[in-house]
């Protein structure tokens, strides 16, 4: 426990030496969700790393909406690729 907590300081102390013109990737993302009769696509800018992007995407059910919520039956990640600068 105390390698992973030393770790993280690290890390930590790492990131707040960097440069401030150095910046951080962000990402633009697609997926698709699968619905009872059809597809429809999702998608999103500025996500940090490439499973924030799915996560997010994931939860944004575009499928036609019941009482209960979304009817997504499954998601599928279309493409993640950072944005250009």
């Amino acid at each position: 426990m105390m390698r992973t907590i030393g770790a993280l300081a690290l890390l930590t102390l790492a990131n707040m030496a960097a440069p401030a013109a150095v910046q951080a990737a962000r990402y633009s993302a697609s997926g698709t969700h699968q619905c009872p009769n059809g597809r429809c696509v999702v998608t999103g800018y500025l996500f940090s790393n490439c499973v924030e992007a799915a996560s997010s995407l994931r939860v944004r059910d575009c499928c036609p909406t019941t009482r209960d919520g979304g009817t997504s039956r499954g998601f599928t990640m279309n493409y993640c690729i950072p944005e250009q600068r």
